[in-house]
């Protein structure tokens, strides 16, 4: 029998700490709460304790505190943020039906130690969970310390180590040293060193007292003579009652069930999405699932299907080839979930329908625009039937995309169907890995593999039954049939047709590449006079911090830090950090980019398929992944360089169209400032208009100097700049930086009062909108700590330009998509839309027909406002070029 005794202050200041800033969507801070419920979540996991109990200081003050007026004096007042979630840690632990022990006038220590020792003579194997070491005094044959931050059980042979005694003479080791966290004094002048030095010449510190004498060294001798008064008080200031009168039997703390309905409502009030999974359970119940393994019972179900079509395809793996499905599941609005069984292959399988004859019998339904098609990461399924000759029609209703536009935070949510099921139908369902094991799916047998299957498609369902009505409730139902769910038809045909990448010209890249780095290589060694793995944080600090005497900004626990901005500013005084930041650069390039994506190239298609992700971020852009294409350089020599690799097939040329300034002409309309306004609407530089008025000079006497301020300030304001930051960026001075935005509030008061208004709007809705209705919560606003509200108000003025600026283009893309649906080349399968990068379109067409798509993207990119009710002030302006290859587009 085991019993883990879990030092509850420890953890929740150690999560507290680790986990800075965390909140749900209310503005709740939650910090604390998540990162000691993970750690109590892993620890029931991954160490099956028989029982357990958490402990907690008492508020009141102890014994300790009256010995030493100062004991714990130097430590700081717990932060509000952390205080208030202090009743909500103990309300999880009644959820999971953990006891909470804690006695008026002792610490946690003192109780953890009673109890510890009352179990360990019961015959109990102990663990104390902490990471303070005043807890090592206790370790014995049944008592161990166990930190799992660090996984790592400590018994006596570390404490020997550690102190240079074991553990019943720690005490005597801290009343030399004292201990910082809990201002003990011990002996000023007396460090570990020496404090083993000189419990390992006297037997206990009784005798090293009662004969100082005998110390050699004089200083020594000295301290411990005028210090014997503190010794004794910092002994026992370190030793631990473990005679606390606490009130629990050993049976009280047995390992009980939790209450998983509370931990699910807890889960669910702090939006703890990503700790949902881990409630165990197993497949929710549910109603007699249907097999359908004859092409005369297929036929029957499919002419039952009428208005509504639920689908889930199972594939080998995670992959979407079309030889790796292994079956599907249909749902109708009335029927019974069915799974249709296409390639099983373990030994027994029953008859199976041929994959060929069931997609022709499905084919006409899934092709059908007036039956919807439900179901979770619709894409990948379009993309999976696409392959097979069908072409999905109709509205969709994909329920992960759903719930993201209703709660598009990532960082807080995950959106897979497990998730989704467990929060909003309180169904625990099982996982692919859960299921497939190592096997693949084709050695699944058929009935389990029928009730995964047909579970996603009715959980799909009734998923879709709760948010469509969700949509209309909070006006995001347009957001989504005019501009998301259209888009997933545009992401799957961009995903299927790719990029061609000429990985000839990577790999002389790659070459060159090798030839910078070697020769930064050497430059760094002889400005640091040694060699070290450059690429190694420790070891970069040693030579910058310790070898060359370089001033050291931030401390981490690893040591200090040496991240861009810290290198930044030593390049100031040194010409090594220098060196490192252009290391860095070319090395990103190099792995990231030039020696990464060759291997990425699908060999059956000779081209590039990243994949694009609809519920990514927060303020509705797309991003892309496996590879990320949208973080490749756009300025710089290497930039252009990667970019001449991405190519068009022969024959074919490359088309960029790239909104201007798109978002400071949202900024415009959303203000409506009249100077913005009229400057678009005249055509004019922007920034040299803004710069004429930030230095009180006409337009053509701007410099490029000038510009550069201006269009610094321009785009600053969009995104909350501060003096400070303004500074940074231009390398002037904060004084300086705040001159120029005082005189841009003040010829733009539109501006101002738009960044008010949206602040105000933010605290009292709680959330920002978009031009298009797009919601992004700003739980921020309702932070205790400054710097966090500060940038929940940085974000309340952003999201919604950035924001509308990202529905303007996924409108765009979905209407020159409907453009080109019917051109003949289209229908043979090449969509000449190959990528989306922020405010750039990527094309690949024949270079005859150039001109003709060219002409179809203009329009379309620039009328996307220009029909009510989405018509803006101002008009948006594309600029196209093309060339053989990316770089030449720019």
């Amino acid at each position: 029998m085991n019993l883990y005794l879990i030092d509850g202050n420890s953890y929740v200041y150690r999560a507290f700490y680790a986990i800075r800033g965390l909140t749900n969507s209310r503005g709740r801070p939650t910090s604390a709460i998540f990162g000691f419920t993970s750690m109590l979540l892993k620890l029931l996991r991954e160490r099956k304790p028989d029982a357990i109990a958490v402990s907690f200081d008492s508020p009141l003050l102890t014994e300790r505190h009256i010995l030493f007026e100062d004991y714990k004096a130097h430590r700081p007042e717990t932060p509000n943020e952390l205080r208030q979630q202090m009743p909500f840690v103990k309300e999880m632990l009644s959820a999971f039906n953990i006891n909470v022990l804690e006695v008026s006038g002792y610490e946690a220590d003192d109780v953890l130690a009673t109890v510890a020792e009352k179990a360990s003579r019961q015959g109990m194997d102990v663990f104390i969970v902490t990471g303070d070491k005043d807890m090592l005094q206790l370790i014995d044959d049944s008592i161990k310390v166990y930190d799992p931050m660090k996984g790592v059980v400590f018994e006596k042979e570390y404490v020997k180590e550690r102190f240079g005694v074991f553990p019943e003479r720690v005490t005597e080791f801290m009343a030399l040293t004292g201990d910082a966290a809990d201002n003990i004094p011990g002996v000023k002048g007396i460090g570990e060193k020496i404090a083993k030095e000189l419990l390992s010449e006297f037997k206990s510190l009784d005798e090293l007292i009662a004969h100082p004498e005998r110390i050699k060294k004089q200083r020594i001798r000295k301290l411990i003579e005028d210090n014997i008064d503190l010794i004794k008080l910092s002994r026992r200031l370190s030793e631990i009652d473990r005679f606390v009168p606490v009130d629990i039997e050993l049976k009280d703390m047995s390992l009980r069930e939790p209450d998983w309905q509370a931990v699910l409502r807890l889960f669910k009030e702090f939006e703890f999405t990503s700790l949902m999974s881990l409630i165990p359970g197993g497949p929710s119940p549910s109603r007699q699932y249907e097999t359908i393994s004859t092409l005369s019972h297929l036929k029957d179900f499919v002419d039952a299907i009428k208005k509504e079509l639920a689908l889930s395809i199972e594939t080998q793996g995670k992959g979407t080839e079309p030889d790796e499905i292994i079956g599907l599941s249909v749902l109708t609005e009335k029927g019974t979930p069915a799974y249709i069984p296409l390639m099983h292959s373990y030994e027994g399988v029953i008859e199976q329908i041929k994959k060929e004859d069931a997609f022709s019998v499905l084919k006409p339904i899934i092709e059908n625009r007036a039956i919807e098609k439900t179901g979770h990461d619709l894409k990948r399924i379009v993309r999976i039937l696409k392959k097979q000759g069908i072409r999905v029609q109709g509205v969709l209703y994909d329920v992960m995309v759903c719930a993201y536009l209703l709660n598009p935070l990532p960082m807080l949510r995950d959106y897979s169907l497990e998730s989704l099921s467990l929060e909003e139908l309180s169904i625990k369902k099982r996982t692919f890995m859960e299921v497939v094991g190592k096997k693949g799916f084709d050695n699944v047998p058929i009935h389990l593999a029928r009730d995964y299957s047909c579970e996603n498609v009715e959980l799909s369902l009734k998923l879709k039954e709760i948010f469509s009505k969700k949509l209309k409730e909070e006006g995001l139902d347009n957001l989504y049939l005019k501009i998301e769910m259209p888009l997933i038809y545009v992401l799957s045909e961009m995903e299927e047709t790719g990029l061609r990448v000429d990985t000839k010209i990577l790999k002389s890249l790659s070459e060159e590449l090798s030839e910078e780095l070697s020769a930064i290589k050497k430059r760094i060694y002889f400005l640091s006079g040694e060699e070290f793995n450059i690429n190694s944080p420790r070891q970069l600090g040693r030579v910058l911090f310790d070898v060359l005497g370089l001033k050291p900004g931030k401390k981490k626990k690893t040591g200090y830090s040496t991240e861009m901005s810290v290198l930044e500013e030593l390049s100031k005084t040194h010409e090594l950090p220098k060196e490192i930041l252009n290391w860095r650069s070319f090395f990103k390039l190099k792995s990231t980019y030039v020696d990464a994506l060759p291997l990425l190239i699908n060999p059956a298609t000779g081209r590039l398929h990243t994949s694009f992700e609809q519920t990514a971020t927060a303020t509705g852009r797309l991003s892309s992944k496996e590879p990320n294409l949208q973080n490749i350089p756009v300025r710089g020599h290497w930039g252009k360089r990667i970019r001449e690799a991405f190519v068009a097939e022969e024959g074919n040329i490359i088309i960029s169209a790239d909104y201007s300034q798109i978002e400071l002409r949202v900024m415009a309309h959303m203000s409506g400032d009249s100077l913005l306004i009229s400057a678009f609407q005249r055509d004019i530089d922007v920034h040299s208009e803004t710069a004429s008025q930030i230095f009180g000079i006409s337009s053509n006497e701007v410099t490029e100097d000038m510009r550069r301020v201006a269009k610094t300030v321009n785009f600053g304001i969009i995104y909350g700049i501060t003096p400070f930051g303004l500074s940074e960026a231009l390398g002037i001075s904060k004084e300086e930086a705040e001159i120029y935005i005082k005189q841009y509030f003040e010829r733009h008061s539109g501006v101002r009062a738009y960044i008010e208004k949206a602040i105000d709007k933010a605290r009292e809705n709680g959330y920002v909108k978009t031009l298009f209705g797009r919601k992004r919560p700003v739980p921020e606003l309702k932070s205790k700590n400054a710097l966090t509200r500060q940038f929940g108000e940085r974000l309340a003025i952003n999201a919604p330009i950035q924001g509308t600026a990202a529905d303007i283009i996924k409108i765009a893309m979905v209407k020159i998509f409907n453009r080109l649906w019917d051109l003949e080349r289209f229908k043979r399968g090449h969509c000449p839309l190959i990528l989306q990068v922020h405010d750039e379109l990527l094309f690949e067409s024949p270079e005859e027909q150039k001109d003709g798509l060219i002409k179809i993207v203009k329009e379309e990119m620039e009328g996307v406002c220009k029909m009510k009710p989405y018509l803006i002030s101002v008009p948006l302006k594309v600029e196209i070029s093309s060339g053989r290859n990316w770089a030449e587009c720019q």
